[in-house]
């Protein structure tokens, strides 16, 4: 009898261990910080200048996201940024003969602050700017 308390005992032991043991892993793939830039937003500047704008995932490139009529240059034209969970960096780049660069902060589900130039060849322009939803 003593033989199979003890058993029994070891054995609680072990499958107590074992279980301890095992990880806790998840069965949901790996969050992508880009989706909460995803979506409809409407951009207003530091003129007071508000217009639509789209946020869509670069499959391209899995750190990037695309800006559809970014500084109002047209539904069809896209701006691309690097995304991380808080910011997004305007890496140099042209469209419609402007270059832009520059940065912004993701505020909340709600709210994006950019900071960014627009170089159109004859002047710079800095340009504030607000994404809501």
């Amino acid at each position: 009898m003593k033989k199979q308390v003890k058993y029994i005992a070891l054995i609680t032991v072990v499958c107590i261990f074992g279980l301890y043991s095992c990880d806790k892993t998840s069965n949901d793939p790996a969050t992508d910080v880009r989706e909460q830039y995803v979506g409809f937003w409407t951009s207003t500047e530091s003129t007071s200048i508000s217009y639509p704008v789209t946020i869509s995932l670069d499959a391209s490139n899995s750190a990037q996201i695309l800006i559809n009529n970014f500084h109002y240059l047209g539904a069809s034209e896209k701006a691309y940024a690097i995304a991380t969970k808080s910011s997004l960096t305007f890496p140099s780049q042209v469209i419609c003969g402007n270059t832009i660069s520059g940065s912004g902060t993701y505020v909340n589900a709600n709210k994006i602050t950019l900071k960014y130039y627009v170089n159109d060849q004859t002047t710079i322009d800095t340009v504030n700017a607000t994404y809501t939803k």
